[in-house]
């Protein structure tokens, strides 16, 4: 089995004394731009984000941060596909209108909530369906349901079948089971490269515990340690991902995943393969409420040029900027949460991004009665 590996993707000799120099020198930027905003960037005053925005033009931010994503990737980009298995879940994430309490909420209103999960035949044609686009990296995503100590058993079936269809990749995206749980589920899949993702969501204990109250994810301690399993029970990559909207300190949580990596590098020798940074998104008619929400602006979907850059379109540009700065050998990933427009200016930094994604159970072969044709 050949092995998926982020130096794969590199176009320089990341140890070249020239390139280190380069490297060392983006990250000193990153420290000092988060020394002097790490808490005026402050989601609680929105104005902030044109404030430390127009800083960080006037230092360069953006434009030292495209230089060295194109010295160490060049101007590649990279795809995976998306597949969800199934959704219900145990845990009580307040932003998350699959959590227990929300789901229950919109079942009280009226508002229809049907739970959906595919078999193991079902999930190898979704399988099939993605990749017809063309994808060879397919991340696998599962609801939190049964539970730590159960899902391993139930996701092995999938993953042996899963693991028989010529995949590079299979990420899987679930709640993070202990290290007996992880070594089963490493064991089931013989041929293609594994990759274990979870994102901590926010790296502040004191956010992290008012927005997790119950269930298995309540236990910061336990996610945190989750990429570190992986490596233990023998995964091939880890990814890493926070959500920002969560937390009112943004930066603060760039500098998490920044030292949540860099831990694995000096423990294992292990470099994360994926940074995530998508911002938690408020959808229509679902009644669950994002602590500090950033309305989009005005998109234009099928044109290149951004009509109006808000609030949103900033901070998003900025974190990815300086999570480039921040962490400048690792991939960092680009969603379709956000449009085409969006996407073009945040791909000066990202290096790998979904395409075509089909966010909900079956919906890539559009398994479930009452699909769209």
């Amino acid at each position: 089995m050949q092995k998926y590996s982020i130096y794969s993707e590199y176009k320089v000799d990341v140890n070249n004394v020239l390139v280190k120099k380069k490297l060392d020198e983006s990250k000193k930027t990153y420290l000092r731009f988060k020394k002097d905003y790490i808490k005026k960037l402050n989601l609680k005053n929105p104005k902030s984000i044109t404030l430390v925005y127009n800083e960080a033009k006037r230092r360069k931010i953006f434009d030292k941060a495209q230089e060295i994503r194109e010295l160490v990737f060049g101007k590649d980009m990279h795809f995976y596909g998306v597949c969800y298995i199934w959704d219900a879940c145990v845990n009580y994430c307040q932003y998350c209108p699959g959590s227990v309490p929300n789901r229950q909420k919109a079942l009280k209103e009226g508002r229809a909530y049907p739970l959906r999960e595919l078999t193991v035949a079902q999930t190898v044609l979704d399988t099939k369906a993605v990749m017809k686009d063309g994808h060879k990296h397919i991340c696998y995503l599962t609801g939190s349901a049964p539970g730590r100590e159960r899902l391993p058993d139930k996701l092995v079936p999938y993953l042996i079948e899963i693991d028989k269809l010529g995949l590079k990749e299979i990420i899987l995206n679930t709640e993070p089971p202990t290290l007996e749980g992880l070594k089963k589920l490493r064991l089931a899949v013989k041929h293609t490269s594994l990759q274990f993702r979870v994102f901590q969501e926010t790296y502040n204990k004191k956010t992290y515990k008012k927005m997790h109250p119950r269930g298995p994810k309540a236990d910061y301690n336990f996610r945190i340690q989750s990429q570190a399993r992986a490596i233990e029970a023998g995964f091939d990559n880890v990814g890493l991902g926070a959500l920002f909207g969560l937390h009112q300190y943004p930066i603060e949580e760039i500098e998490g995943l920044r030292r949540h990596a860099n831990s694995l590098k000096k423990k294992y020798n292990f470099k994360p393969s994926r940074v995530c940074l998508p911002s938690a998104n408020e959808l229509a008619n679902i009644g669950v409420t994002i602590p500090f929400f950033l309305k989009r602006g005005k998109y234009s979907q099928g044109r290149s040029k951004l009509l109006k850059a808000e609030d949103y379109e900033k901070f998003d540009e900025l974190i990815y900027a300086l999570a480039r700065l921040a962490m400048p050998t690792l991939s960092i990933v680009s969603s379709e949460r956000d449009g085409p427009a969006m996407l073009q200016i945040l791909d000066k930094y990202a290096t790998c991004t979904t395409l075509n994604v089909h966010p909900g159970v079956g919906d890539n072969a559009k398994i479930f009665p009452g699909d769209e044709e």
